[in-house]
C-alpha cells in the first residue's frame, strides 16, 4: 500500500476553544509533513487530528468564526465577511459590505457567499473518512476507539447535514478517503436519499457515544448521543416543512428529486419529526433554565452567560477563555457586538450584527400579545417599554442602561441624533451602527466589560429548539392545544406574563394558521444572533415574503424640553431586500464542479 504524505496543521487555537488534552503537546502548534502511519501511531496527534475536523463546527453562530474557518475566495473568510449567518437575513444589517449582494438578490452562481461550503464540507467529511479508517491502528485504548469512531461518524453526518441545508441533496461518498474523490461519477444521491442516510448515522453514532450525563467534563464539548438524537430530530422538522414536504421550489422534474423529500404532502414526517423531537426532550439530562423569580426572564439571560455547561445546551462551540476586551477572534464577544462607548473600540473597527427594526418588531409584548395586537399595550411613541423580557436580553437600544466599561455602575447608551440630525454617542454613524441598535444577545453585560473574563460557549444546539420544533408539530398534525403547552413552556421561561387565563398571550380558540404564525415568530425571537433565521426562512418557504423588502433601521431624534416623550422615532431604508425565487433558496452548487461533471451533476433551480 503506498504511504500517504499530507499537511497535518494544528493550531493553537484549535485545542484550547475546544478540548484539553492531559497527555502533553496537546496544545502545540506545529506545522509538520506526516505520513498517516506516523500521525496515527502516536495519540496526541491521533486525537489532535479528531479535534480539527471539529473545528468548523460553529460556523453558523460566532460573529467572527468565519474569517478564520480557512476559507478563501471572496466570501467567508474575508474581510466582508465578519457577521455569520443573521446579516444575510432581514434581522440584522452588516457592519461590512459583502452582505449587502447577497440580501440585494444581486449574487450569481460564481460570486454566491457561500460557495466555499461546498468544498469545506467535503474536506472535513474525508477527514471523518480518514480517521475512521485509520483510527484502529493507534495506540489508544479500545473502548475509548469505539467513542472517538462514533465522534467522527457523528461529525461526518453533521457536515453531511449542513451540506444538505444549503444545497438540498447532495453526494454521499461512503467511506472513501480518496483527496479528490475522483473515482465517483459527479451525481447527486437525491434529498430523501440525504435525509435518510444521514438520521442512520446518528443513530449509529449515539449507540457508543456517552450521554451528556456522563460525559467527563473535561471531554465537554463533544458530540454525545443526546447530540445525536438533537440533529436527527432538526433533519426530520426540516424534511417535514413546506419546502421539503409537498412544496418543492421548482416543478422541474429533473431537479425536484435533489430538493425536496416528497412532492406529495405527506403527514407522517410531523409524526417522525414530533416523536424525534420528543425523544430528546425525553431525556432527564436537559432541561429548560427557568429563573422568573430574580427577574422576568432571567433564565434566558443566564442561559448563556453561566458558564459552558448548562442543563439546555446540547451541542456547543466553546470559546477560549478570554476577557471580554479581547481581539475579537480570540473570544472577546462582547467587543464585536457592544456599542463604542462600552468598548472603546479602536478607529476603523466597526461592530457586528446590527439588529433591525424589522427584528424589534418581532419582538411582543410582556403580556405576550404583538405589538400589531391593538390590544396589546404597545405604544409607537414609547416603542420600548413593556416589551417581551427576551427584547431586553437581546437589544441594545437608545436610552437602555448596562453595566459601564470599568465599575458597576450603569451607564445609559445614547443612540440619537441632535437637533442638527449629528449622531450622539452610539448613534447611526459609520463603524458603530446602522440600524440604530446593537446586539446584547449571549452577551455578559452586568459585570465591567475592562474587566470581564468569561468561559463561554456558544449553543449551536439547545433544548428551546426541540421543544418548539415539538410544538411545531403538534400544530402541523392538528393538536393545536397540545402545541400551545409547549410554546408556553418557552414563553413562561422568557419571562412572560402568564395572564388571568394562563396562556401566555395566546388567545383561547386559537386556530392551526393562527398558532402556525405565532410559533413561527417565536422562532424568530428565541433564536436571534444564533443563526436560525436564515434556515427557518427557507424550510417554511416564506422567505420571498418577509427578506424582500425594506431592512429597516430606527432613527431617534431628541424631543424638545418638556415633551412627554423625550424622542421622536422615524423608520429609514437600510438596504431593499430583494429575494429571488426559486434560486434563494438553495445555494448554487460551485460552477467548477458542474463544469467537471460534463452535465452529470445537476445545478439547483434559477442559477
Amino acid at each position: 500500500m503506498k504511504t500517504k504524505i499530507f499537511t497535518i496543521a494544528i493550531a493553537l487555537l484549535v485545542g484550547m476553544l475546544l478540548f484539553s488534552c492531559k497527555k502533553g503537546g496537546f496544545l502545540d502548534s506545529q506545522v509538520e509533513v506526516l505520513s498517516e502511519e506516523n500521525v496515527f501511531a502516536d495519540s496526541t496527534m491521533t486525537f489532535n487530528f479528531l479535534n480539527n475536523i471539529y473545528w468548523n463546527t460553529g460556523l453558523d453562530i460566532h460573529p467572527y468564526r468565519n474569517t478564520i474557518g480557512g476559507f478563501s475566495g471572496g466570501g467567508p473568510g474575508t474581510s466582508d465577511w465578519n457577521d455569520a449567518f443573521e446579516t444575510l437575513t432581514s434581522n440584522a444589517a452588516s457592519g461590512f459590505s459583502g452582505q449587502d449582494a447577497f440580501l440585494k438578490g444581486t449574487s450569481t452562481s460564481s460570486s454566491h457567499p457561500l460557495l466555499a461550503m461546498w468544498t469545506l464540507m467535503y474536506k472535513k467529511i474525508r477527514a471523518a473518512n480518514k480517521f475512521m479508517a485509520n483510527v484502529p491502528n493507534s495506540p489508544i485504548s479500545a473502548t475509548r476507539k469505539k467513542v472517538l469512531i462514533a465522534e467522527a461518524r457523528f461529525l461526518r453526518a453533521f457536515y453531511y447535514q449542513m451540506l444538505v441545508r444549503y444545497y438540498g441533496g447532495i453526494q454521499l461518498v461512503g467511506d472513501d478517503v480518496s483527496d479528490d474523490f475522483p473515482t465517483y461519477e459527479y451525481k447527486r444521491n437525491t434529498y430523501k436519499e440525504c435525509v435518510d442516510y444521514i438520521a442512520a448515522e446518528y443513530d449509529k453514532a449515539a449507540i457508543d457515544l456517552p450521554s451528556a450525563a456522563t460525559l467527563e467534563a473535561i471531554n465537554y464539548g463533544r458530540a454525545t448521543s443526546g447530540a445525536c438524537k438533537a440533529y436527527k430530530a432538526r433533519l426530520f422538522v426540516t424534511a417535514a416543512s413546506t419546502l421539503f414536504n409537498g412544496s418543492p421550489a421548482s416543478t422541474d422534474a429533473t431537479v425536484r428529486p435533489f430538493i425536496c423529500y416528497t412532492a406529495n404532502y405527506d403527514a407522517t414526517l410531523w409524526q417522525k419529526a414530533a416523536d424525534a423531537c420528543k425523544a430528546v426532550m425525553d431525556l432527564p439530562e436537559y432541561t429548560l433554565i427557568v429563573d422568573n423569580a430574580t427577574k422576568a426572564g432571567d433564565g434566558f439571560f443566564k442561559l448563556f452567560t453561566s458558564g459552558r455547561k448548562t442543563s439546555e445546551f446540547i451541542f456547543v462551540y466553546n470559546l477560549a477563555l478570554a476577557a471580554a476586551n479581547a481581539s475579537d477572534t480570540n473570544g472577546g464577544l462582547e467587543r464585536p457586538f457592544f456599542p463604542w462607548s462600552i468598548t472603546a473600540r479602536g478607529a476603523g473597527t466597526t461592530t457586528v450584527m446590527n439588529p433591525s427594526q424589522n427584528v424589534v418588531d418581532a419582538f411582543g409584548m410582556a403580556n405576550g400579545k404583538l405589538i400589531s395586537d391593538a390590544s396589546s399595550g404597545f405604544n409607537i411613541l414609547d416603542p420600548y417599554k413593556n416589551r417581551d423580557p427576551r427584547f431586553y436580553n437581546s437589544i441594545i437600544y437608545n436610552q437602555a442602561t448596562m453595566t459601564s466599561r470599568s465599575t458597576t455602575a450603569l451607564t445609559t447608551i445614547n443612540i440619537y441624533t441632535d437637533a442638527n440630525n449629528n449622531p450622539v454617542g452610539d448613534g447611526i454613524q459609520p463603524y458603530h451602527t446602522k440600524t440604530g441598535y446593537y446586539t446584547r444577545k449571549m452577551c455578559n453585560d452586568r459585570l465591567p466589560f475592562a474587566s470581564l473574563t468569561v468561559a463561554r460557549a456558544l449553543p449551536m444546539m439547545r433544548l428551546a429548539e426541540m421543544v418548539l420544533g415539538y410544538a411545531e408539530a403538534l400544530n402541523e398534525l392538528g393538536r393545536v392545544e397540545e402545541s400551545v403547552i409547549e410554546v408556553n413552556k418557552i414563553r413562561n421561561r422568557a419571562g412572560i406574563t402568564a395572564g388571568s387565563d394562563n396562556r401566555y398571550g395566546i388567545p383561547a380558540g386559537v386556530t392551526q394558521d393562527q398558532l402556525r404564525t405565532l410559533i413561527r415568530n417565536e422562532y424568530r425571537v428565541e433564536f436571534y444572533g444564533e443563526g436560525h433565521w436564515y434556515y427557518d426562512t427557507r424550510r417554511w418557504k416564506t422567505a420571498e415574503i418577509t427578506e424582500k423588502g425594506n431592512l429597516l433601521l430606527a432613527k431617534a431624534r431628541q424631543n424638545a424640553t418638556g415633551s412627554p416623550y423625550p424622542f421622536a422615532y422615524t423608520y429609514e431604508n437600510v438596504l431593499s431586500m430583494n429575494f429571488i425565487a426559486p434560486a434563494m433558496y438553495f445555494v448554487p452548487i460551485p460552477l467548477s464542479e458542474v463544469l467537471k461533471s460534463k452535465g452529470l451533476l445537476v445545478q439547483n433551480p434559477g442559477w
